[in-house]
């Protein structure tokens, strides 16, 4: 009998895969994946082995990640997880926003992608989450800015994602740990400062089409005004 629940005790606990974590210093980032992924990223595509088994050669994964702006890579038998990093952001970190804020980014990442299925996750960092379709695939998103710059992790499928695929793909998340870039007082100053010159200059500009619209509007009342005294007088 105890021989019986015990092997039930086994099947019943979960499948224990080890993680190895990735160092991508060309992106700041330390992440953590299964033993059973293949993971590509541009500082260990070199002379991998791993890509010949798939049948992918080192030209393609320079060009795929150069086209994507990628920087990582990871497949299984039927998930895909691809980190890009966008451009420059006039904030450093999402993390620095209240949770309200980060929903609005959410918000959104959903509208531009047309779903409702959005929220926010926090880890050590905040994050937006959206799930969404694109063609047949079901894309699960995370995006978080740091360095000034977005960093989306997208994982997608033909299908919707178990939960252990969702939780499996948290658990990348949650092991990601970024180098943070500190920046030169000054510098962020001088950045402060040209935001600023770049929307008075937007201000002032909108002020002086006002005003040239404003004259022009006074310009052809006072012409019809003169017009009309002239035909009084005729």
């Amino acid at each position: 009998m105890k021989k019986v629940a015990l092997i039930i005790l086994i099947m019943l606990m979960p499948l224990v895969i080890k993680a190895k974590e990735y160092d991508v210093q060309s992106a700041n980032i330390k992440v953590s994946f299964p033993d059973n992924w293949y993971v590509f990223t541009r500082d260990n595509i070199k002379d991998n082995e791993d890509l010949a088994k798939l049948n992918v050669t080192e030209d393609y994964m320079n060009n795929f990640f150069s086209k994507n702006n990628s920087y990582i890579d990871a497949l299984t038998t039927n998930l895909e997880f691809v980190l890009r990093i966008g451009d420059k952001t006039d904030f450093k970190s999402l993390s620095d926003f209240p949770d309200e804020k980060v929903f609005e980014y959410a918000g959104d990442f959903g509208a531009v992608n047309s779903t409702e299925d959005y929220k926010v996750y926090v880890n050590n960092y905040k994050y937006v989450l959206i799930n969404y379709n694109y063609q047949e695939y079901n894309i699960l998103m995370y995006a978080t800015v740091i360095n000034n710059q977005w960093y989306t992790f997208s994982t997608q499928k033909k299908g919707e994602f178990t939960y252990d695929e969702a939780n499996s793909i948290k658990r990348i998340i949650d092991s990601a740990e970024y180098t943070i870039i500190e920046q030169d007082p000054v510098a962020v100053e001088t950045e402060k400062e040209e935001v600023i010159k770049k929307e008075n200059g937007s201000k002032l500009k909108m002020i002086l089409i006002y005003a040239v619209l404003v004259i022009i509007a006074i310009a052809f009342i006072l012409n019809l005004f003169l017009l009309k005294k002239k035909k009084q007088g005729v």
